[in-house]
């Protein structure tokens, strides 16, 4: 009975290390390789931070201040075709202001304060939006150039990058005398810049023309923005 045990478990081992191996050998059966696209692509898109603010020796004063300039800074950007949706109140607060004298604190008034963020999809509108802004007391703090449809591109990219990553696993596979089979597995990531910034003090100085040269539009140059598009694949071996 013992000796029937022990052939029985061996048999058992034989057939547990056989298809072991054969799954091992199945696994290794494969080719895995990385494919990669890039792609420097022009913003058609700019999104405007920045703030309105008013200081009064009074809070109601201050926000009824404030108020009329978010009103007036409204009515430019829908002059400019600017829908609401792409408005955003991003921030907003009203708050006493204190002075510090031999350790002792002394109210000096009250300041209110609006933060923005704007999305402006058709660049023709930028230099107009920035100008008139800040002529209804709006600081800019910074632009931000993008994309509209980002994923787009994302996608354009992508089956550039498959493409890149099968062409190598072809090559290969002919090279050690095999072709290439069925996808096993996959996976990706797109990565890059997805905005360009223009900080404030650029922003600012190109826009203080206005005060030499009253006719100069505010023009800030978009560059570029850099794509990329990584896969990692692997393909069955035939």
């Amino acid at each position: 009975m013992k000796r029937k045990c022990i052939a029985l478990l061996l048999v058992m081992m034989t057939v547990f290390a056989f298809f072991c191996s054969g799954a091992l050998a199945a696994e290794r059966d494969s080719i895995s390789v990385n494919g990669h696209a890039s792609a420097e692509v022009a913003p058609d898109m700019a999104t405007l931070y920045g703030n309105l603010e008013k200081r009064a020796a009074v809070a109601e004063t201050a926000r009824e201040n404030l108020a009329k300039d978010m009103a007036a800074f409204k009515h430019v950007l829908l002059g400019q075709a600017i829908p609401g949706e792409d408005i955003q109140t991003v921030r907003y607060s009203l708050q006493p202001e204190f002075s510090y004298e031999k350790n002792k604190r002394r109210l000096t008034g009250y300041v209110a304060r609006a933060d923005y963020k704007v999305k402006i999809k058709n660049l023709e509108k930028l230099s107009a939006v920035i100008d008139k802004s800040v002529g209804c007391n709006f600081t800019v703090d910074r632009v931000e150039f993008g994309l509209n449809n980002r994923s787009l591109f994302e996608n354009r990219l992508l089956e550039e990058a498959v493409a890149n990553a099968r062409s190598k696993a072809a090559v290969v596979a002919r090279a050690g005398g095999r072709s290439l089979g069925h996808l096993i597995h996959a996976s990706f990531s797109t990565t890059g810049n997805a905005t360009r910034a223009v900080n404030r003090n650029m922003v600012m100085a190109k826009a203080a023309s206005m005060d030499m040269v009253e006719s100069t539009p505010t023009e800030l140059d978009p560059g570029v923005i850099t794509v990329d598009a990584n896969v990692d694949l692997e393909f069955a071996l035939e």
